[in-house]
């Protein structure tokens, strides 16, 4: 019984790490993303100052 739950706990501690991971991973994603919309607004903001 004892290494039954001990596989319970151990498989329980993966899928809590890789929630964790998921999570981190959509946040730096959503990070990364804000960045570049940044960008490229103000690379398209330059660009029409520069045609006007």
């Amino acid at each position: 019984m004892g290494a039954l739950a001990g596989e319970i706990l151990f498989e329980a501690a993966k899928f809590i790490v890789m929630i964790i991971l998921l999570v981190c991973g959509v946040m730096i994603g959503s990070k990364l993303r804000t960045r570049s919309d940044a960008k490229k607004a103000a690379k398209k903001e330059a660009e029409v100052k520069i045609t006007e």
